[in-house]
């Protein structure tokens, strides 16, 4: 049995945000709007860091410049790649 995520748009998760600035519990919102306290907790803290409730935009500086990396990586990784075909038709009699 696969549990299917549930997706939610950037005014409801301000919505929720601004009940538990307001006052309300994580526990209370949870109960009313079926919501894992987990997920409150994450919008409110991504609303706090950047405004945004999307990961990408709540990345530490450490976590951009990992991913910026690999980026880099997997670039000259498939360049490597390219230039070994290259050399094996070169060198083809």
């Amino acid at each position: 049995m696969t549990k299917e995520k549930k997706h939610y748009d950037e005014d409801f998760k301000r919505h929720i945000v601004e009940l538990y600035n307001a006052g309300h519990t994580q526990a209370e919102l949870a109960r009313t709007y079926n919501l894992h306290p987990t997920s409150i907790s994450n919008w409110v803290k991504f609303h706090k860091n950047s405004g945004s409730f999307k990961a990408k935009d709540n990345l530490t500086d450490e976590q951009k410049e990992i991913q910026e990396m690999a980026k880099k990586l997997k670039e000259k990784q498939m360049e490597i790649d390219i230039l070994k075909k290259a050399m094996v038709v070169m060198l083809k009699p």
